[in-house]
């Protein structure tokens, strides 16, 4: 009987062997698939009879363990964006099923998103993350802090995109770096004030209100509505004296556009920031001044005073646009103008001139930041002896965009594009990783569940701490090996058919047994 129950039990595990072997070769094509290894053991043994040296006889086999293999299959290229594949071996994609608000795990990314905009697994699971923290981002780039990481808020929740659309963003930096040569020459200068010809020569009423520059460039900024306006950056050269250029540069944009109570309906309109740029004889630029209208004549250079600087101590001026539907003035914006330099220590010196009249034909060299000034060190408007030209424009501004695409980068963030040319971050995915992963429980359509010997998840950012990354329009395949399996299985077959032939032969025995009874 002991041989017949010992051949019955090889039947029966091998039985599960070759079931897990085709469990694996039958799941070779699902995506994200991981294989299990089936592992034997040996059952309790017994004293062989008749002897007395502790000696014992085994009693079959039977399944010692089956184990989730956690290697990464082959990365594929895949047509959707939304196509996910995590690139190592570290990470579980995280989905909630809102029926019985449980939370799984898959390494399965063939994610799409729903007509709600929720991104969804093929089963309606809804893929986990962070929102982005747009706030934060915003003031980042008001302030040219450099993020470590896309920031978000709040806790892991459903990544579902509600608004299809970007708002506009209203312009509040400007950058414009250009080099202007050396080798103009003086023009007749204002016999009062010098250094502010070009302004005291400006007319709004005229068609060109400008008529004297040496050099202009132009750049496109936005109102709070989205609408673009052309903002014209004029440069002109008032001196060159004691081995330093000064130049004279005014920031405007066209007079009827402009709704401001201090320049607006005057023969000022338009005129938003003046000053003047002092250059060394190497042409690099020192120093720097601005001024921007308060109130009172705005022909007036006494009505014009010391610019604001932005905490990074960039000269900023107000703007008020009217409205492109009804000609109102909108709400004035503030606009940080980057011409390479910034006061360091956030602040005009002491000696500055404090308003534009304050600037006679011998102060401009004293006017401007405090001694401690920092360079942009890629981009500084330069005075080198080379016809002028415009080195780059930048502003942060931009009109309403309707969404087009999204994508997920390496570090997990998905990203929205937009017709207005931007991209957005909106989420970041959320990664679980587990200290024993070849425990986590199946539970069908490719859906994994913590249980107590995977241990608890541990959730974090793709691309961060031991979690890999993540890669966009990529599906990982099953890590099935068809060659192993298929030894797997006439292994497994041919132990099945021994096993077979055991109990053959047992029962054979226990026929002449009875036979001899007889």
């Amino acid at each position: 009987m002991s041989a017949i129950w010992t051949g019955v039990s090889g039947l029966l595990s091998y039985s599960q062997g070759i079931a897990n072997t085709g469990n694996n070769l039958a799941n070779v094509n699902t995506v994200g698939f991981k294989s299990s290894r089936l592992l034997f053991a040996d059952m309790i043994s017994s004293m062989a009879g008749g002897t007395s040296d502790g000696s014992q006889i085994g009693m079959g086999v039977q399944v010692g363990s089956v184990a989730l293999q956690t290697s990464v299959g082959s990365l594929v290229d895949a047509s959707n964006s939304m196509d996910l594949a995590i690139t190592g071996e570290r990470g579980y994609f995280m989905v909630k099923d809102a029926a019985n608000d449980k939370t799984y795990y898959t390494r399965a990314g063939d994610f799409n998103f729903d007509k709600n905009g929720n991104l969804v697994t093929a089963t309606d699971c809804n893929v986990q993350g962070w929102s982005v923290d747009q706030a934060a981002i915003l003031s980042a780039k008001r302030n040219n802090v450099i993020l470590s990481e896309v920031p978000t808020t709040g806790t892991v929740t459903d990544i579902k995109i509600e608004d299809f659309t970007i708002d506009a963003q209203a312009t509040g930096t400007m950058e414009v770096i250009t080099n202007l040569d050396s080798q103009s020459s003086v023009g007749e200068l204002d016999s009062t004030d010098p250094y502010f010809t070009m302004f005291k020569n400006y007319d709004a009423d005229n068609a060109a209100p400008v008529a004297d520059s040496d050099y202009s460039a132009t750049i496109k900024l936005y109102d709070s509505e989205g609408t673009a306006h052309t903002a014209t950056v004029y440069y002109s050269k008032v001196s060159d004296e004691a081995g330093k250029e000064y130049w004279e540069y005014m920031v405007t944009v066209p007079p009827d556009e402009d709704g401001s109570t201090a320049t607006g309906g005057t023969d000022k309109a338009g005129v938003l920031m003046i000053g003047t740029m002092t250059f060394s004889a190497q042409g690099v630029l020192e120093n720097q001044t601005a001024f921007t209208p308060t109130g009172g004549d705005a022909a007036s250079l006494s009505s014009w005073t010391q610019a604001d600087l932005t905490s990074s101590g960039v000269p900023q001026f107000s703007a008020t646009f009217k409205s492109a539907s009804n000609g109102s003035a909108l709400t004035a914006q503030t606009i940080a103008f980057k011409s390479g330099l910034s006061a360091s220590g956030g602040s005009w010196s002491p000696t500055s001139a404090a308003t534009a009249a304050d600037i006679g034909r011998t102060a401009a060299g004293n006017a401007g930041y405090d001694p401690s000034i920092t360079k942009n060190a890629v981009y500084c408007t330069t005075n080198y002896a080379t016809s002028s030209y415009t080195q780059t424009t930048s502003q942060d501004g931009y009109a309403k965009g309707e969404m087009t695409a999204t994508n997920v980068d390496d570090n997990g963030v998905l990203w929205g594009s937009f017709t207005n040319g931007q991209t957005k971050a909106l989420y970041v995915l959320a990664l679980a990783d587990f200290i024993n992963p070849t425990d986590l429980r199946r539970e069908g359509n490719n859906l994994l569940s913590a249980t107590t010997e995977s241990g608890k998840a541990t959730i974090g950012r793709p691309n961060s701490g031991v979690l890999d990354g993540v890669a966009g329009y990529t599906l990982e395949s099953s890590n099935v090996d068809m060659a192993t399996e298929m030894v797997n299985l006439i292994i497994n077959q041919r132990a099945f058919q021994a096993n077979s032939k055991v109990v053959t032969t047992a029962e054979a025995m226990m026929e002449k047994a009875l036979e001899i009874k007889k």
